[in-house]
Protein backbone atom coordinates (compact mmCIF):
# COMPACT_ATOMS: atom_id res chain seq x y z
CA UNK A 1 0.00 0.00 0.00
CA UNK A 2 1.58 3.67 -0.56
CA UNK A 3 2.07 5.47 2.35
CA UNK A 4 -0.61 8.46 2.73
CA UNK A 5 -0.03 11.84 4.83
CA UNK A 6 -1.96 11.45 7.68
CA UNK A 7 -3.56 14.37 10.08
CA UNK A 8 -0.88 12.69 12.43
CA UNK A 9 2.28 13.11 9.81
CA UNK A 10 0.54 16.55 8.77
CA UNK A 11 0.87 17.60 12.33
CA UNK A 12 4.75 16.72 12.08
CA UNK A 13 5.17 18.69 9.16
CA UNK A 14 3.53 21.83 10.00
CA UNK A 15 5.84 22.23 13.43
CA UNK A 16 8.45 21.56 11.03
CA UNK A 17 7.54 24.08 8.64
CA UNK A 18 7.33 26.28 11.75
CA UNK A 19 10.52 25.22 12.45
CA UNK A 20 13.65 27.16 12.18
CA UNK A 21 15.94 24.88 10.64
CA UNK A 22 12.89 22.67 9.58
CA UNK A 23 13.31 19.76 11.90
CA UNK A 24 11.34 16.99 12.31
CA UNK A 25 11.19 16.48 16.28
CA UNK A 26 10.40 12.34 17.23
CA UNK A 27 7.56 13.92 19.63
CA UNK A 28 4.74 16.69 19.53
CA UNK A 29 2.56 18.04 22.56
CA UNK A 30 -0.86 18.61 21.22
CA UNK A 31 -3.34 21.67 22.08
CA UNK A 32 -4.78 19.15 24.89
CA UNK A 33 -1.74 18.62 26.34
CA UNK A 34 -1.07 14.65 24.56
CA UNK A 35 2.02 13.48 23.63
CA UNK A 36 2.45 11.95 19.78
CA UNK A 37 4.88 10.45 18.64
CA UNK A 38 6.46 9.97 15.48
CA UNK A 39 7.08 6.51 15.02
CA UNK A 40 9.96 4.96 12.15
CA UNK A 41 6.61 3.99 9.89
CA UNK A 42 5.90 7.43 10.07
CA UNK A 43 9.37 8.37 9.08
CA UNK A 44 9.46 5.75 6.14
CA UNK A 45 6.04 7.33 4.96
CA UNK A 46 7.72 10.68 4.66
CA UNK A 47 10.72 9.93 3.24
CA UNK A 48 8.64 7.85 0.73
CA UNK A 49 6.11 10.87 -0.17
CA UNK A 50 9.32 13.53 -0.41
CA UNK A 51 8.07 15.56 2.30
CA UNK A 52 11.17 14.65 4.69
CA UNK A 53 14.46 13.62 4.47
CA UNK A 54 18.36 13.23 6.31
CA UNK A 55 19.28 17.01 5.53
CA UNK A 56 22.28 18.99 6.81
CA UNK A 57 22.13 22.92 7.79
CA UNK A 58 23.52 23.42 3.60
CA UNK A 59 21.29 21.65 2.08
CA UNK A 60 22.41 18.35 1.52
CA UNK A 61 20.56 14.81 1.34
CA UNK A 62 22.53 12.35 2.88
CA UNK A 63 23.10 9.41 0.66
CA UNK A 64 23.11 12.05 -2.71
CA UNK A 65 26.68 12.90 -4.46
CA UNK A 66 29.39 15.04 -2.33
CA UNK A 67 32.34 13.52 -4.77
CA UNK A 68 34.43 16.71 -2.54
CA UNK A 69 32.61 14.81 0.56
CA UNK A 70 32.14 18.61 1.73
CA UNK A 71 29.35 17.68 3.61
CA UNK A 72 30.56 14.74 5.26
CA UNK A 73 30.95 15.83 8.63
CA UNK A 74 28.07 17.55 8.55
CA UNK A 75 24.75 16.64 11.08
CA UNK A 76 22.50 15.48 8.75
CA UNK A 77 18.88 15.56 10.80
CA UNK A 78 15.29 14.79 10.15
CA UNK A 79 13.86 17.80 8.39
CA UNK A 80 11.13 19.05 6.03
CA UNK A 81 11.76 19.31 2.05
CA UNK A 82 10.23 21.82 0.11
CA UNK A 83 7.64 18.94 -1.20
CA UNK A 84 6.92 18.61 1.88
CA UNK A 85 6.56 22.43 2.49
CA UNK A 86 4.64 22.67 -0.49
CA UNK A 87 1.85 19.87 1.31
CA UNK A 88 1.37 21.74 4.24
CA UNK A 89 0.46 24.93 2.37
CA UNK A 90 -1.56 23.15 0.36
CA UNK A 91 -3.54 21.25 3.69
CA UNK A 92 -3.72 24.28 5.32
CA UNK A 93 -4.13 27.12 2.52
CA UNK A 94 -1.55 29.11 3.78
CA UNK A 95 2.61 29.68 2.74
CA UNK A 96 4.51 27.92 5.33
CA UNK A 97 7.86 29.89 6.26
CA UNK A 98 11.61 29.10 5.23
Amino acid sequence: MAPQLTPKRLAFLRAAANHSKGSILPMLTTDAGAKVFLRAADETALEELGYADSIDDCGHVQGSPDPDHDHRPHPHLFRITDAGRQAVQAATGKEMPR
